[in-house]
């Protein structure tokens, strides 16, 4: 069955209004020339006559075809107003299905790029592939990844809790001097909602107040990692929401006494550091790991090894006061949890403890009712956590960023899941 080229071409572009002009092979390159269909052409001021000024062709790097990279040429039309009392001037025709203002890849190629950026793709691993600069590709990825995410309006209206906590963005200046941002996360469906250029409380709560009244509303509860300033922010904006201290910095509060009071003595007994041969360095790992207190081998093990380095038992007393807010996050009821709470306030508060845990006992005092309310909302930071890691995986393809809206675009692309299918329906004039 004979087919002609001719056709083939014309299904190769697909756009209606689209004429063909020319197919033709430079080296490993295929170029596609083509023009809009313009009938009868007003200006779009004074609605009058115009005439051609000139066609310019300008060149866009499409998707390959058949394993062929592909350039399309777009043979504009570049009109002037002959209305001599029209401000109106010479323009240039577009058409937002063959490409955006600004960006010099086509619109089926722009979305591609997004999508593989969205997987997980490096800006100059698709700038190989397409045969273009770096800096046509990372256009392309700020003009429609923008577009998806603004389109994309479902990713926190559905939440009942948002996890706020801060990562580092970029070390700048002579100095290095650290630049800090605040990543925004949906920990009931563990989503990533967005990136903040910093984390000073008057951004970061300016960027909640902007959110919909029936957004805020909805947040039943706040996840934070002790932090002051997204403490005020939760405060202040939803102050009907309840702050909830993520369990795992509590713990890690914990376990910091106990090694601070571990260093201390060893300090004090053996006048260095930990060595081998030392019973506390001996005992370092069994301090903190949960297996020690059901193992009764670890037990003894400790035990014995305390008995050696800690002679006026301080390393113990921290241990059992760790031990006991690891209780406290298995008691079965809220009451429960807070008389045992209480307890251990007012235990690691006596005079004769170790000023390592009279520090832990009054940081548990301070955020008495966050960490309480863990057992209410059964909530955690964690993924929030999480995204801050696959936000460092971000960086770490990328070499880093200096610039945080490009930063800000291909996090939410990779780890917001945004929905890709609204791409059908966005137009990037």
């Amino acid at each position: 069955m004979f087919v002609d080229p001719n056709e083939i071409v014309r299904h190769l572009v697909g756009l209606k209004d689209v004429r063909v002009l020319s197919y033709a092979r430079r080296g490993p390159v295929g170029e596609l020339t083509v023009e809009q269909v313009v009938d009868a052409p007003t200006c779009p001021r004074c609605h009058q006559r115009v005439r051609v000024k000139e066609r310019p062709i300008v060149d866009y790097t499409d998707l390959p075809f058949g394993g062929v990279p592909m350039t399309l040429r777009w043979k504009k039309h570049r009109l002037i107003c002959v209305n001599k009392a029209c401000s109106m001037g010479s323009f240039t025709l577009g058409d937002h299905r063959l490409a955006a203002a600004g960006v010099m890849l086509t619109t089926r190629a722009a979305k591609w790029v997004v999508k593989e950026i969205a997987s997980g793709q490096n800006v100059s691993h698709l700038a190989r592939e397409l045969r273009c600069s770096w800096d046509s590709v990372n256009t392309a990825t700020r003009l429609y990844g923008a577009a998806l995410l603004v389109a994309d309006t479902k990713r926190l209206k559905e939440t009942t809790a948002i996890g706020l906590d801060e990562t580092l963005f970029v070390r700048e200046g002579p100095y290095k001097k650290k630049s800090w941002s605040t990543t925004v996360c949906d920990v009931v469906n563990h989503q990533l909602i967005d990136v903040i250029a910093t984390r000073e409380f008057t951004e970061v709560a300016g960027w909640l107040r902007q959110q919909p009244h029936h957004v805020k509303d909805r947040l039943d509860y706040g996840c934070l990692d002790m932090s002051r300033t997204y403490s005020a922010v939760f405060r202040v904006v939803t102050p009907k929401a309840t702050q909830v201290i993520d369990r795992f910095h509590v713990m890690r509060h914990a376990i910091a006494a106990v090694d601070g009071v571990r260093r201390r003595v060893q300090q004090h007994q053996q006048g260095h550091r930990g060595r081998s041969g030392d019973p506390l360095y001996k005992a370092r790992k069994l301090l903190v790991i949960k297996e020690t207190k059901n193992d009764p081998g670890l037990q003894a093990r400790l035990e014995g090894l305390l008995a050696l380095g800690d002679p006026d038992g301080e390393v113990a007393f921290a241990y059992g006061v760790k031990e006991a807010v690891a209780r406290f996050y298995l008691t079965e009821t809220i009451e429960e949890a807070e008389d045992l709470l209480r307890d251990i306030i007012d235990y690691g508060s006596k005079k004769s403890a170790p000023m390592e845990v009279r520090r832990l006992a009054r940081t548990l005092r301070n955020w008495f009712d966050g960490i309480l309310a863990w057992h209410e909302a059964r909530v955690s930071n964690g993924p929030t956590e999480g995204m801050n890691n696959l936000l460092k995986r971000v960086k770490r393809v990328a070499f880093g960023f200096t610039n945080f809206e490009n930063f800000r675009i291909r996090a939410l692309l990779y780890a917001g899941k945004p929905n890709l299918r609204l791409f059908d329906s966005i137009v990037v004039k």
